[in-house]
């Protein structure tokens, strides 16, 4: 049991009166600190380490002493149940967190109100969250190690049949919460320390150009209903323009010269504000005259289908084709960079026409460079040694 001792300081030595204090020690390290309890030295019973009744606040003053004992020990208590080490700093990180908040949920539902986040990330932030609620709906604070990490983890993959990159996209959401609780003093250590967020290789799919001339065939061709018409519309456009669905869905016409696009990145609206300009492509222009029409202001789109929508339709749209890829509107940009650099070999420019922010996010293209050089290498061939 921990031993500490309280006592009686005078404010100066010509005082009669001062504070009540404590001390302990902590691995052998002295930690001792004012109650902030002001009493008179006659007031106070060194005996009894109580604060005398002839002090009219007596009562009041004992129980702020009893208090700080309580929440003294408890530092203590909930250290040996965990069977944790505690030194003197993670004493007093522990002993002056504060106490704001029932569960880690409530403190999260706060710090949402203040960050900054563009809705489709503060979705993604509420269904990762969810998960987390649904696996432990009183999650506190005390809970959180890297034990606590690896049994999540686990469950992510097993129970929410999430695959790895899903998984590990969630804990990076749970690790920026962790974070700023651990700074904001509600966390001893940041378990994240030694808790690592792998990144996963996924397959770019796209599609070649066979492929792709297979659905502007199907477009011209009017032979699907009028919410297909649509969807293919929509895709086409991200295969000919570059764009996230999300920076699609915000174009307006007064972005547009004859010549080029000019839009900002809707994920990169707070941290990379730079405009990016996009040429336009004689396919481009047709599409946008069949989008617009004689509109000359306003949204590119207007009134399009909700996003799941869509990307069923594309599979549906896929299979009229005789495309066996699974369509998602992520490939339209795919295919266009993947078109791009196999034609121009640039992957400079393709990364400023992207609107990335470092060239290793555009360096998942890379196999198309991979694939010239095999061809470049073929041209030695037809020499015979």
């Amino acid at each position: 049991m921990i031993t500490i001792k309280t006592y009686f300081r005078k404010h100066q030595k010509e005082s009669t009166t001062g504070f009540i204090w404590v001390s302990f020690y902590v691995q052998r390290q002295k930690v001792n600190f004012s109650t902030k309890v002001t009493v008179d030295e006659k007031n106070w019973n060194d005996k009894k380490k109580r604060v005398s009744s002839s002090d009219k606040m007596a009562n009041d003053k004992n129980l702020i002493i009893d208090n700080i004992l309580a929440r003294i020990n408890n530092v203590f208590v909930k250290y040996r149940l965990k069977d944790k080490r505690l030194t003197r700093d993670a004493f007093l990180r522990a002993y002056h967190r504060p106490d704001d908040y029932d569960t880690f949920f409530d403190y999260i539902t706060a710090k949402q109100r203040k960050l900054r986040m563009e809705l489709g990330t503060y979705q993604t932030h509420l269904s990762a969250i969810s998960k987390l609620r649904q696996y432990s709906p009183l999650l506190h604070f005390d809970d959180i190690d890297g034990q606590f990490l690896d049994l999540y983890f686990s469950h992510l993959k097993k129970e929410c049949e999430n695959n790895d990159n899903t998984a590990y996209k969630n804990m990076a959401i749970l690790k920026k919460y962790i974070r700023l609780a651990y700074k904001d003093g509600y966390i001893d250590e940041n378990p994240f320390d030694d808790w690592k967020i792998r990144k996963v290789k996924t397959n770019c799919v796209y599609l070649v150009e066979e492929e792709l001339n297979l659905l502007i065939d199907l477009y011209k061709s009017g032979e699907l209903e009028y919410p297909l018409h649509r969807t293919l519309e929509f895709f086409l456009f991200l295969c000919f323009s570059s764009l996230h669905i999300g920076d699609a869905k915000h174009l307006k016409l007064e972005q547009f010269s004859p010549t080029t696009f000019t839009y900002y990145r809707i994920k990169l609206r707070n941290s990379k504000p730079e405009p990016i300009v996009v040429p336009i492509s004689h396919p481009l222009q047709m599409l946008m005259t069949n989008i617009v029409g004689t509109r000359k202001k306003g949204p590119v789109f207007e009134k399009l289908l909700p996003d799941q929508t869509m990307n069923r339709y594309l599979k549906e749209i896929a299979a009229i084709a005789g495309i066996d890829k699974a369509l998602t509107h992520k490939v339209g940009r795919h295919t266009f960079a993947t078109l791009y650099l196999r034609k121009t070999k640039d992957i400079a420019a393709l990364k400023e026409i992207l609107g990335h922010s470092d060239i290793s996010e555009t360096l998942i293209y890379a196999h198309v460079l991979e694939e010239s050089k095999l061809e470049g290498i073929r041209c030695f061939d037809g020499f015979i040694l």
